[in-house]
């Protein structure tokens, strides 16, 4: 299963602290700035951070997930569907 990992923020300073965030836990991939926070609310996301993992579909598989270990979790399980 291809997927990817979108992490989610809304902050004021959204970019400044989603990025010092990714790099302090090594987190790579798309960073989705949500300053308004529609996304967040139309996914049910009440905290950020938090990762979204979406399918090669488009189709938001896991939502959480926002530790490196529960992450990798969260990413063997769908690994092994």
């Amino acid at each position: 299963m291809d997927f990817i990992h979108v992490n989610v923020w809304e902050t004021r300073h959204a970019r400044a602290e989603a990025l010092a965030f990714a790099d302090v836990w090594n987190i790579a991939g798309p960073i989705l700035l949500d300053e308004t926070g529609d996304y967040a609310a139309a996914l049910g996301i009440t905290g950020v951070p938090t990762n979204v993992l979406v399918d090669a579909r488009g189709i938001v598989r896991a939502v959480g997930a926002v530790t490196p270990a529960e992450l990798e979790q969260a990413v063997r399980a769908l690994l092994s569907e």
